[in-house]
């Protein structure tokens, strides 16, 4: 991913995570709901379109027939003692303060509101301290003589929460967390201990256990200094646990070089398509993307014989099934 995270990347990161464990988020931080709410029944609602362009397309105040819900949102339906509802998770990374937090919140609630007609508990997840502040839970309309309006949410303010209150649960969520929980510098080393003890110990199936070993190798990026005094950390554990953490942090390294490697052949590609046909037009860019790695490496030899975008196209027809 490089050094830098895009808003992209966390998005991504975050929606996998959310995907893959909604009951255990619910569990972590709202026990009391999550008892209530039947596992079967949970579906991840897909939502479209991005909060920028749509502020950028409609006035303020306008309730659109589609739910400005963004990319850094997940609206899950679910069933709660027989009750059809939804839960709204909004990964809120606004530093602007054009508009304030809470009447933000309330305005894509109520287009949620008016798409899904159904009841919806919404919840503002925040990891950065440089977030738009929420001084409040909720959003309130208040005239002298009535309250017009008393909206509330649940604010999850994670770069407030310690770290250490989490270690001992065993939860895939916390796991993955504690990175953006309020940590220490000098703790870095000891809480990704922490996550990749409570990530073994839960015996997650491979794909499981990859979603959330990318969140903690992302958001808790270790220095060279700091990685020896997570080696000491794990000294300290004991054997079976230390061996589990071991072949983990090994199989990581190798996906990562092999992911590179996977990088730089299809980087390879492109900057060889270039200069045998010109640019390519984002459609023909993103169906190279798709491509298998073996395929990558028979278009690489391939296109050595390409003169024309066409002869690209039909090379990527007999790849289609």
């Amino acid at each position: 991913m490089g050094s830098r995270l895009t808003m992209v990347d966390r998005d991504r990161l975050f929606k996998d995570l959310l995907k893959t464990f909604f009951l255990e988020f619910v569990d972590l931080f709202f026990p009391k709901i999550a008892v209530a709410i039947d596992p079967k029944s949970i579906r991840i609602l897909e939502t479209e379109g991005s909060q920028k362009k749509q502020e950028q397309e409609e006035p303020e105040a306008a309730l659109p027939s589609k739910a400005a819900a963004s990319s850094s949102d997940i609206l899950v339906q679910v069933q709660m003692r027989g009750q059809e509802s939804c839960f709204w998770v909004h990964l809120d990374q606004s530093t602007e303060a054009a508009i304030k937090s809470e009447r933000r919140v309330f305005h894509t609630f109520a287009r949620l509101d008016a798409q899904y007609n159904l009841p919806i508990y919404p919840i503002i997840l925040q990891f950065s301290e440089t977030s738009q502040p929420l001084d409040t839970n909720g959003y309130r309309v208040e005239f002298v003589d009535r309250r017009v309006l008393d909206f509330s949410f649940v604010a999850i303010q994670l770069h407030r929460l310690n770290w250490r209150d989490f270690s001992q649960r065993r939860n895939p969520v916390a796991a993955a967390l504690m990175p953006m929980m309020n940590v220490q510098t000098f703790d870095r080393p000891v809480v990704k201990a922490e996550c990749l003890r409570l990530l073994t110990n839960l015996r997650l199936d491979a794909k499981h256990v990859k979603v959330v070993s990318e969140f903690i190798e992302v958001f808790l990026k270790l220095s060279p200094a700091e990685e020896q005094m997570l080696q000491t950390e794990l000294e300290r554990m004991g054997l079976l646990e230390r061996e589990r953490i071991t072949n983990l942090l090994a199989n990581n390294t190798q996906e990562k070089q092999q992911q590179g490697a996977e990088r730089e052949a299809l980087t390879l590609v492109f900057r060889l398509l270039k200069r045998r046909i010109g640019e390519l037009n984002p459609e023909l860019e993103a169906q190279v993307r798709r491509l298998p790695v073996n395929q990558v490496e028979d278009l690489g030899e391939a296109l050595l014989d390409f003169n024309h975008e066409a002869d690209l196209k039909n090379w990527l027809q007999t790849k289609t099934p």
